[in-house]
């Protein structure tokens, strides 16, 4: 069954594509003979009253054992079970960094935007691809952040499903992400379209800041728009990843093969690339992508300097660009409208009554 709905939620993934077992012997006389019997007698009763208390203590031993087992495994599994509940954030006072991701097993724990995307023009609300499922970053200044995943955030936002958060519907829990396919860290609006980083084709060496043969950018609002020119010279800034955390067991990597910059030169995101199946680390990458599994988390902690001060973004109303209500707000105002109705209507037989 389990491997039915895999197959199920692989088939999604590939249109995003085109990402854990004593006897007792005789006696000469008849005197000592009956003595030792009696003896030997009360002693068999006493062993084997001492091995029935034994094997009374051993079985509620063992049913405790097996019930803080069983509890154990059902606390396990609690803790796999997302919080449908969760509240995404959506206003960032600097720029928005998240986690993107999609594991091996089938483009599971998929997450592909920011949460910062409902802010975007022409926003669909009602498109699961559409919504950012990390908990992201407000970069505000130089210093230390961490971008991550959780059995909560990949789940759903807005009310909205995410497709690729696979969940066992016996029990409510989400199956582990095995392995990563694409795992990097985007932070949008920083980069001003200028300057793209690269493997230079003659020397084979990482560039910051090579001139873009064209600027591919448009002039607008950076903050949530990563279309948008942006703000850095990639060169100019200086980033470093710190960390990596699978259910916050620390995972090595090899700080010299993570690439680093304005990687890709249709958008303004700043990448910090872990490991892309589709890019230059596919083949030189500084993990193991295998050694990325999880089932409740994953955590990056970065670096980031050279930013001096970050410029006041001007205020845009979340899922209004398109001037479509999410599906949460629809479902409050459908709650709203047949209250209203329920009340004028008991009004009205009320006064029937009266009269």
């Amino acid at each position: 069954m389990e491997k039915i709905k895999k197959i199920s939620a692989a088939l999604i993934a590939l249109t995003m594509a085109c990402g854990l077992m004593a006897s007792c012997g005789e006696s000469e006389s008849s005197k000592d003979s009956t003595k030792d019997t009696t003896t030997t007698a009360a002693a068999e009763t006493e062993e084997t009253e001492a091995d029935a208390e034994t094997e009374e203590g051993e079985t509620a031993e063992t049913e405790e054992g097996e019930g803080d087992a069983e509890g154990g495994d059902s606390a396990a599994a609690g803790d796999t079970v997302p919080d449908p509940s969760y509240q995404h954030k959506y206003e960032f006072d600097g720029y928005d960094a998240f986690l993107m991701f999609s594991d091996l097993g089938g483009w599971f724990w998929a997450n592909m935007n920011h949460e910062g995307s409902v802010h975007k023009e022409g926003f669909d609300a009602t498109d699961p691809n559409a919504y950012g499922y990390g908990v992201d970053a407000d970069i505000t200044g130089d210093g230390e952040y961490t971008v991550s995943l959780t059995k909560d955030s990949i789940y759903q936002n807005n009310g909205v499903l995410n497709a690729q958060a696979l969940i066992n519907e016996d029990d409510g829990t989400i199956f582990p992400a095995e392995g990563a396919q694409v795992f990097c860290v985007d932070i949008v609006g920083l980069c001003d379209g200028d300057h793209i980083s690269g493997l230079n084709p003659d020397t084979n060496e990482w560039e910051m800041d090579q001139e873009a043969k064209q600027n591919k950018l448009k002039d607008g609002d950076n903050h949530y728009d990563e279309e948008a020119k942006g703000d850095y010279n990639p060169a100019d800034l200086t980033v470093k990843l710190v960390s990596i955390k699978c259910d916050g067991v620390e995972v090595p990597f090899d700080e010299s093969k993570v690439r680093y910059g304005n990687i890709e030169d249709n958008n303004n995101r700043y990448r910090i690339e872990i490991y892309n199946s589709y890019g230059t680390t596919a083949t030189d990458g500084c993990i193991d992508p295998f050694a990325i599994n999880f089932n409740k988390t994953l955590e990056v902690t970065f670096t980031i300097e050279g930013l001096g001060e970050v410029k006041t973004f001007p205020e845009v109303e979340p899922f209004a660009a398109d001037g479509a209500a999410a599906p949460a707000d629809e479902a409050a105002a459908e709650t709203t409208e047949e209250t209203a109705a329920a009340e004028e209507t008991a009004a009205a037989e009320e006064d029937a009554k009266a009269e």
